[in-house]
């Protein structure tokens, strides 16, 4: 024998609509659902009562007694068997009965007795059950399940009060909408009885005409009308009431509570004993119609050209001041294309041709445009296009305002010239200061690579002397840097960096770096940092560190006695977000508090006698400022003339997950097996990177541009490297790079290209990843830095 294990009712469709008309399902629980439902759990003795409502998907308990959920699927249920009938369905103990045997809630142990019977509703469709379970197998007395069947009869009762109840409401709700939709329209509506006396008036009348709804009520309508009008009204229905009319629409005037006269436009129509009529206030159209007189005298006497033309674009009517303006008369342009009178050799004829587009397409426009005056004048026109439809919605007229934009347009060609002028100024002024960039720092690498080269061969009576050219390269250094720094955000040419950070071993290095100067004065850095600090964050490691080497390098620089401590505090913290503190403090000479507004401005200090004893170019603060602000903050100077100064800010930045890897970090430079072509065209960089190669056993080839590179590197092919500088004559390296990498074979494709560059600026970084180099090492560069870039090539 087949067990259908899922029946569903042959009206299933109906019924689960039926149930959703109650708006039962997922309700919250009710006391008198629950009273129903303890009473079953009592008169059955069952420790498991359930109301409950049947969708086609699962079983909801309206009131559950013993169980911890709220529903079921519908495909679980033992009371999916008894909604298909009209009976009460008794189970007496589900483990012999092949229905149930396997239902999880049998297997499981906690149902053996199952008794529920159908909720019918008032249609006959079995919505719902109300059931009882125990856990031992059992059955229901007759007084028992006559109470059962009982209490699915009372839940009906319920939720057809409750349904009849919610529709009285939805009817209650949906009047009060109309009443409401009724006494707040705008326009005034009222009831009156066959006599004319007002029976329901809404609360337009006080907003037209002063009245409020209870003064109205009783009043006959002829009361609110001037006699004549009122007469008027009267003779007007009743010869329609005789020829059959029942609907009226009249514009009467009626006066308000002040006195004052207002147009209204009424709407009647009389049904069965009632006259229902709608007014709407028409005093400022009525206004408007009169003014209308006033307008062709106005479009008369402005001084915009004014220009009427018909429906195919043929002018009719033109203005005093178009003439003036164009120097033609209604009898120049009359029944003539205005476009076709006004152009001349320059004038764009797109413009025209989109403009009569936009005219077919009933589309109003406005454009400037160039014509020539009768008298062969260049003249720039602003023409206002607006369009008058006719009441079938096609065009009946066009009217177009003219305007004399011959001072404007002059002025706005002058600006862009002067705009392309500025453009220009700044892409000069860029190019100088790459150029600059390039001229200063190259023969600085010589300074300062020479410098590190006879350092290294110990010349002990020499190395005074070296100390003192190398502390002059790299001053001079730092001041070509605060400049290409100071240009780079001024022109926006700097782009925060997204790396981890580790600050604690930041701040360190800010310290141990800036020691010995202030060893030479003697006076103390230290730093102060929260526990609490994360171990890494997201940011730029280079401008962070430049904005604490700043401040602390000025701090330095003022402080005679005591020292300066570098404060970092986290002030705010997330599960991903860390807000720090920042602040570097001195001992030195203070700002006066006059001057404190100054010492962020651009080549500026406290004042003349600071910059004679100290010296400096006045650019650090400012470009401190500036890279604080491109972090979305600002530093605060606190600050007592004599006694220090206080430098802080307040950053925001995200946390990092990163872990670091141990590592040896002693570094040995060793030989290294790498044949280099170097593509310089300064002599003297080409025998100092020489030099410096041939120390660490590189077989080094030279060229002296682009184009000798290229050439020996095709003929060659057995570089693993090359140095590439980017400026140098007939070809430079950027195209140097471009041109190897267009061939095709792989040994061009995978040859790596090092840039040598003298120049900071972002845009030219970017050029030297698009031609294809695979890194750059700035000039002058640190030897240390080339071993570390070169040596992962050596064989």
């Amino acid at each position: 024998m087949i067990i259908d294990r899922n029946p569903v009712p042959d009206n299933d469709d109906e019924r689960v609509r039926a149930l959703m008309s109650y708006d039962i399902m997922d309700t919250l629980p009710e006391e008198d659902y629950d009273a129903i439902n303890r009473l079953a759990a009592y008169i059955c003795q069952a420790p498991i009562s359930l109301v409950t409502f049947i969708n086609a998907d699962r079983q909801w308990y309206k009131s559950n007694i013993g169980l911890p959920n709220s529903d079921i699927a519908r495909s679980k249920t033992f009371c999916r068997y008894t909604i298909m009938s009209d009976d009460l369905l008794e189970v007496p103990d589900a483990t012999k009965n092949e229905l149930f045997a396997d239902n999880p809630a049998v297997t499981d142990g906690w149902v053996k007795f199952y008794a529920g019977a159908p909720i019918i509703d008032n249609e006959g469709y079995r919505v719902g059950t109300i059931c009882v379970v125990d856990t031992v197998p059992r059955n229901l007395n007759p007084e028992q399940r006559d109470a059962l069947t009982t209490l699915a009869r009372e839940v009906v009762s319920h939720i057809t009060l409750r349904r009849q109840k919610r529709q009285l409401e939805e009817s209650v709700k949906i009047h009060n909408e109309f009443f409401n939709l009724f006494n707040n329209s705008p326009e005034v509506h009222c009831i009156m009885d066959r006599e004319g006396k007002i029976r329901i008036i809404n609360q337009s009348v006080q907003t037209v005409l002063g009245y409020k709804p209870d003064d109205a009520i009783g009043l006959p309508i002829w009361h609110f009308f001037p006699r004549g009008d009122a007469e008027k009204m009267i003779s007007m229905l009743e010869d329609g009431l005789r020829s059959k009319q029942k609907a009226f629409d009249l514009e009467l005037r009626v006066i308000s509570r002040s006195g004052e006269i207002k147009w209204i436009s009424w709407s009647v129509i009389a049904k069965d004993e009632s006259w229902y009529a709608s007014g709407r206030d028409i005093t400022p159209q009525k206004k408007i119609l009169a003014e209308l007189e006033l307008l062709s005298l106005v479009a008369s006497k402005v001084n915009n050209g004014v220009v009427i033309s018909s429906a195919d674009n043929q002018v009719i009517w033109i203005n005093n001041a178009f003439e003036k303006i164009t120097g033609y008369g209604l009898a120049d342009v009359s029944d003539k294309v205005l476009g076709d009178v006004l152009m001349g050799e320059l004038t764009d004829i797109a413009i025209i041709e989109k403009a009569r587009e936009l005219s077919k397409s009933k589309k109003s426009f406005e454009v400037d445009l160039l014509v020539y005056r009768k008298d062969g004048l260049p003249l720039w026109i602003s023409i206002i296009n607006s369009i008058i439809l006719d009441a079938a919605g096609e065009v009946d007229k066009y009217v177009e305002i003219i305007i004399d934009v011959t001072a404007k347009k002059k002025a706005e060609i002058e600006l862009i010239a002067a705009k392309e002028e500025a453009l220009q100024l700044n892409r000069a002024k860029d190019m100088f200061m790459s150029v600059m960039s390039h001229e200063i720092r190259t023969p600085l690498n010589a300074v300062i690579g020479v410098s590190h080269l006879l350092r290294d061969d110990n010349h002990a009576e020499q190395t005074e002397n070296l100390d003192i050219l190398k502390f002059s390269a790299d001053n001079l250094m730092t001041l070509i840097n605060d400049v290409l720094d100071f240009t780079k955000i001024e022109t926006g040419n700097i782009i925060l960096e997204k790396i981890d950070i580790d600050l604690r071993h930041m701040v360190s290095s800010v310290v141990n770096s800036m020691q010995f100067k202030a060893a030479d004065k003697g006076i103390y850095i230290k730093a102060d940092i929260d526990a609490n600090l994360p171990g890494y964050i997201i940011g730029d490691k280079t401008r962070i560190c430049q904005i604490l080497l700043n401040l602390v390098g000025n701090s330095v620089k003022f402080t005679e006695k005591g020292g300066i401590t570098i404060d970092v505090k986290v002030i705010e913290e997330s599960e991903n977000e860390a807000r720090l503190r920042f602040e570097v403090a001195d001992t030195g000479i203070g700002i006066k508090a006059d001057q404190i507004n100054n010492i962020f401005e651009s080549f500026k200090q406290a004042d003349e006698s600071i910059t004679r004893l100290y010296g400096g170019t006045g650019l650090g603060l400012a470009i401190t400022k500036r890279l604080v602000e491109l972090h979305d903050s600002r530093i605060i100077v606190e600050s007592v003339y004599g006694q220090g100064s206080k430098f802080w800010f307040a950053i925001t930045f995200n946390k990092s997950n990163f872990t670091p890897i141990k590592q040896n970090t002693t570094t040995v430079e060793i030989g290294l097996k790498l044949n280099v072509l170097v593509a310089d065209d300064n002599q003297i960089n080409r025998m100092l990177i020489d030099k410096v190669l041939k120390k660490w056993g590189i077989n080094a080839d030279f060229a002296v541009n682009g184009k000798q590179a290229v050439d020996k590197i095709e003929l060659n092919r057995n570089y693993d490297l090359v140095l590439m500088d980017i400026h140098m004559p007939e070809m430079d390296g950027l195209d140097a790079a471009k041109y190897i990498r267009s061939i095709k074979e792989p040994y061009f494709q995978q040859l790596h290209i090092i840039a040598l560059t003298a120049s900071m600026l972002t845009n030219q970084m970017d050029m030297i990843g698009d031609s294809g180099m695979n890194d750059y090492i700035l000039k002058p560069f640190d030897p240390k830095v080339l071993y570390d870039k070169i040596s992962q090539f050596s064989k």
